[in-house]
């Protein structure tokens, strides 16, 4: 009796545990293209790539960036990211965190902007950021992102 209970039980969990692993194998995945994402949106910032961003952004996108004080949607965030004067020396990104929920993922971290930005008088900022990713047509898209300023360091 104890055999069959054993042999029932370790039928049940073995393919449980299967899918558990491709899951998580999946997600990760997942994890590294959001990244990846991130990564490849401060480079098209950094060429002004408009083609790029209006594929990568949802039509939908609001952004509230730490430095203008107001709410941009899709048009207006790829009109001041292809501003030259708007745009930065270099652009760095620190640690990231995915988390994913279904067709939604929401990538938070912290991000580094030297230069740039005309109407700042500081040339070094840093951020964090939490930025919401939706599947769309076979595809991850931006469609929102918030973004706060570290304290300045000396």
């Amino acid at each position: 009796m104890k055999t069959q209970f054993f042999g029932l039980c370790l039928l049940v969990t073995l393919p449980l545990s299967v899918w558990c692993q491709k899951r998580s194998t999946s997600n990760y995945g997942v994890t590294q293209q959001l990244m990846q994402l991130e990564r490849d949106w401060n480079t098209a910032t950094m060429k002004q790539d408009k083609v790029w961003l209006d594929h990568f952004f949802a039509d939908e996108l609001i952004t509230t960036p730490p430095t203008s004080g107001t709410i941009k949607n899709k048009k207006q965030e790829i009109a001041d990211t292809i501003d030259p004067s708007q745009k930065p020396d270099s652009v760095s990104l620190g640690e990231m965190k995915v988390i994913l929920a279904g067709q939604t993922a929401v990538v938070t971290g912290s991000a580094y902007e030297e230069g740039g930005a005309q109407h700042l008088h500081d040339r070094k900022r840093g951020y964090l950021f939490t930025d919401t990713f939706i599947w769309r047509s076979g595809r991850w898209q931006l469609l929102a992102s918030h973004s706060s300023r570290l304290p300045q360091q000396e």
